[in-house]
């Protein structure tokens, strides 16, 4: 295939796969067909296999690369020994494969600027079209969740904040959760790409103002870190301003959530309901559980946002923590190696953190950190459309940096 030929269809299936990702759930809700998903399986797969002869050894031997590889490896050879059947199993290497093989494949491509301009340009405004039917709801506006096609795991149509009648923002996402998370990444690119984005500021203050009304606490901890990473990028601030920062952001927060004790509607937003408790004793079972979960893990399937809606008749072994979840799936062996991916994300971003005029580069520098603080309240595969978003934009960046 000739290579002009080739890095033309690697544009458009990128360009596809923006575009289907934030529609996927509602399309799948609206027509009662999860094969719909598929879709953007085929996209990514399709993204792969186009771009292999783009794959020299020489790369696939660096380290990022080499350690999403191995993390792949290790939920394929979990067959022998998961708690899931075969198609529960099945899904959950889906869960796995696809976002990594994404993230490997942008590593991998080298990707022309104009190209990353034109990726950028679509995310916005798919994310405007998304966020817009948002702003819809609070006025009694909503787009239909169901149909009479719908089935089984069709979207919810209301999200309230604990027992208080107040709705939570979702738009055609799966969940204020997902909505939350996937607004964090546009966040991050609409500040990392200002320059190329008209109107950016005004796309930002209702992308903003959309998490917030997710009540999506996850997102608010992420939204946090991320202005936070943007004072200390911007000024330029010394280790004790940030230090100073950060004890009184440590203060502002237990201040909080001590007079949210103190007001039934505060303590219903902050911990809506019981969930807050909930998650505490999925914390508690995993430490009681920790000799079992061991070296290997419950397996691909057995654990995790998958394990909602299961296939089979196994447990549903959900904690909502990125991290803990990866460690009952995959045990002490998969998080070690799920947390080095990460670590060398951080090391290599932080190489270049001086380097805030690449917008590339300032995009990953406030994604990263605002994502994964946000991984130890949320598992950043709900919804999934943003973490196919997250890991797009950080492999985009990291294609320059290898």
């Amino acid at each position: 295939m000739p290579k002009v030929s080739r890095i033309k269809i690697q544009f458009y299936l990128i360009e596809a796969l923006i575009i289907f990702l934030p529609f996927s759930s509602w399309l799948v809700s609206l027509t009662g067909q999860p094969t719909i998903s598929l879709i953007r399986d085929i996209l990514v797969f399709s993204l792969f296999l186009v771009s292999i002869p783009d794959y020299k050894i020489r790369n696939l031997k660096k380290l990022h690369p080499t350690l999403i590889l191995l993390f792949i490896l290790f939920v394929f050879l979990s067959y022998f020994w998961t708690e899931a059947g075969p198609f529960q199993w099945l899904r959950g290497v889906r869960f796995w494969l696809t976002p990594l093989l994404l993230l490997l494949t942008t590593i991998l491509i080298d990707f022309k600027l104009e190209q990353i301009q034109k990726f950028v340009r679509t995310i916005i405004y798919v994310s405007v079209i998304i966020t817009g039917f948002a702003i819809l709801e609070p006025v009694g506006v909503k787009l239909s969740t169901v149909s009479i096609l719908s089935g089984a795991g069709s979207l919810e149509s209301v999200n309230l904040v604990g027992a208080l009648k107040i709705n939570r923002l979702e738009s055609i996402l799966a969940g204020p959760n997902a909505l939350g998370l996937y607004l964090l990444v546009i966040i991050s690119v609409l500040l990392g790409w200002q320059g190329e984005i008209k109107h950016y500021k005004l796309i930002l203050f209702f992308s903003a103002l959309i998490l917030i009304l997710t009540f999506s606490r996850s997102a608010w901890i992420g939204l946090i870190v991320l202005l936070l990473n943007l004072a200390i990028i911007k000024y330029k601030l010394s280790f004790v301003k940030i230090s100073y920062l950060v004890i009184l952001l440590v203060v502002l927060v237990s201040g909080t959530f001590y007079i949210s004790k103190k007001s039934q509607t505060l303590s219903q937003i902050f911990n809506h309901g019981l969930s807050t408790d909930m998650r505490l004793e999925q914390y508690n079972r995993i430490v009681e559980e920790k000799f079992e979960i061991g070296l290997l893990g419950r397996g691909a399937g057995a654990a995790g946002p998958s394990t909602q809606n299961r296939l089979d008749t196994g447990s549903n072994y959900w904690t909502e923590n990125t991290y803990l979840d990866t460690f009952e799936e995959f045990g002490l062996i998969g998080l070690l190696l799920f947390l080095t991916i990460v670590i060398v994300w951080w090391r290599q971003h932080l190489l270049h953190i001086q380097d805030d005029q690449d917008p590339g580069l300032r995009t990953a520098h406030l994604a990263l950190p605002s994502f994964l603080i946000a991984g130890f309240f949320i598992n950043f595969f709900t919804g999934q459309v943003a973490v196919f978003m997250f890991f797009l934009t950080i492999g985009l960046t990291k294609a320059k940096l290898k």
